[in-house]
């Protein structure tokens, strides 16, 4: 045992000292280059990635990769730092903002057809997934742009939610940092992915403080679907998926997840680890079959960095921050962080709108892409403290819309188009493409209108007081 760990760190070692040699042999870019390739040479990958892809339905041998995994090289919380807008400037030039076609206001809307939102939803390559799944991960790779993780029309994203739901598991592992269980999946073709296990059955109400309970494997499916229909792309695509943890999860796992299987009342079970993991607190399957969401991982070029949130709670009983005391407070912030230069401010923003349709009061930090600076977006990720109680409204999530009354004028051109029963009738349908539908119950889905109805009126209400020219960005 001492040999082979002697032999393992030896091989460490000299791993490091090679690549310490490239890094100082390798000569730095040239200034004059741009760090961005044209849009014609983005455009021209995509189409060999697509042509790849659809090259595959012949068959052939999976091409196995190394796993693509986000580098979770994350810096010190702190605060912004002044920039100039130009990368918003230059991304809002090639990202056209065009309106869905939703059914807005229509008697004659039954939910039968076709949304324009749905078509991309629908598998076109089946076979081609199951032979070289690893085409399609490199298409949802290539897709992952400053200011969005997927394009408004995306033709192969029903191949690559497909691919998440069925693509064979080559290797199992306890899930990365975090205080909820999870378990991290390399999926064949070389796609790293988390699975958050199902916890609770859909009619389970989670009561007490905003954040309590477990993760729902439901929200994060339910979260992705809506940042599409509200047209932000910034959540990280996401799949349900039933897995046999007997016959797929344990013989491909490590010893430090297998180490946490269990049996209970005849049910496979699992803790993980995590910062709350344990044994008593297991997810269980029934029997060996185990529902949950699978998320893709971002490409391990797009390192992220980590950022206090604004308007973050203090979690601390007896103590409120500032701006649960301070309905003022949004104008220090907006002195601090001018919105023509701070654009992440209206990213809290757009947000705290997501966040009070899902029921989630627990981003109390937020990523951006490191490379991209205070000039990125914001970054949906970790959704799975949402949809908990349908009954509750939680107002403390709309902070940021009250107290600085601004928004920007696309998002709300789509929020007005899903008035009036639109919302839920188009995530009824969107999220009935799901494998492991119904994602929500028609409780949840009733609490979304209305809250929106609420999100609405809080504007109107800021348009009277500010006009709205003044509101709308």
């Amino acid at each position: 045992m001492r040999l082979r760990r002697r032999r393992v760190i030896f091989i460490a070692g000299a791993l490091v000292i090679v690549w310490m040699v490239i890094v100082l042999l390798t000569p730095p870019p040239s200034t004059s280059q741009s760090n961005r390739r044209s849009d014609d040479n983005e455009l021209d990958n995509v189409e060999n990635l697509r042509a790849s892809y659809n090259a595959q339905k012949a068959g052939g041998a999976v091409r196995e990769q190394e796993p693509k995994y986000v580098g979770k090289e994350f810096a010190d919380f702190e605060d912004f730092q002044p920039g100039d807008g130009a990368l918003r400037n230059n991304e809002s030039m090639k990202l056209t903002v065009k309106t869905e076609k939703l059914p807005i206001n229509d008697n004659s809307y039954n939910g039968s057809a076709l949304l324009d939102i749905e078509k991309d939803l629908v598998p076109k390559n089946i076979s081609a997934v199951k032979t070289n799944p690893s085409a399609i991960w490199d298409i949802a790779a290539s897709w992952v742009k400053s200011l969005e993780i997927h394009p408004e029309l995306a033709p192969e994203l029903g191949d690559v939610l497909n691919a998440l739901s069925t693509v064979p598991i080559i290797e199992a592992d306890v899930g990365y940092k975090g205080t909820q269980l999870k378990a991290r999946f390399a999926l064949q073709g070389g796609q790293m992915v988390v699975f958050k296990p199902k916890r609770f059955p859909r009619e389970h109400v989670i009561y007490g403080k905003p954040y309590a309970g477990y993760d729902r494997h439901n929200g994060e499916i339910a979260s992705f679907h809506l940042d599409r229909v509200l047209g932000l792309r910034r959540a990280p695509l996401v799949a349900g998926r039933t897995v046999n943890l007997r016959t797929e999860v344990k013989p491909v796992a490590t010893r430090l997840l297998l180490d946490t299987f269990l049996t209970k009342d005849n049910n496979t079970c699992f803790y993980g680890k995590c910062y709350y993991c344990n044994p008593e607190e297991p997810a269980c399957a029934d029997g060996d079959i185990m529902e949950g969401s699978v998320t893709l991982w971002l490409p391990k070029d797009r390192s992220l960095k980590k950022w206090h949130h604004l308007w973050s709670r203090t979690y601390k009983d007896g103590k409120k921050a500032r701006w649960e005391v301070d309905n003022t407070y949004c104008r220090d912030v907006m002195v601090k962080y001018p919105l023509d230069k701070y654009p992440l401010v209206l990213d809290m923003i757009d947000a705290a709108v997501f966040d009070y349709l899902i029921g989630n009061a627990d981003r109390h930090q937020y990523e951006t892409f490191k490379d991209d600076g205070d000039q990125g977006m914001l970054l949906l990720l970790d959704n799975a403290k949402s949809f908990g109680n349908p009954h509750h409204d939680e107002k403390s999530i709309l902070a940021p819309l009250y107290q600085c009354c601004r928004l920007r004028q696309t998002l709300w051109v789509k929020l007005q188009s899903l008035e009036n029963g639109v919302l839920s009738k188009v995530m009824r349908q969107v999220l009935s493409h799901d494998p492991v539908s119904p994602v929500l119950t028609e409780k949840h889905l009733t609490a979304m209108d209305r809250r929106l109805g609420h999100i609405i009126a809080m504007f109107r209400k800021c348009f009277k007081e500010h006009g709205e020219k003044n509101v709308l960005q």
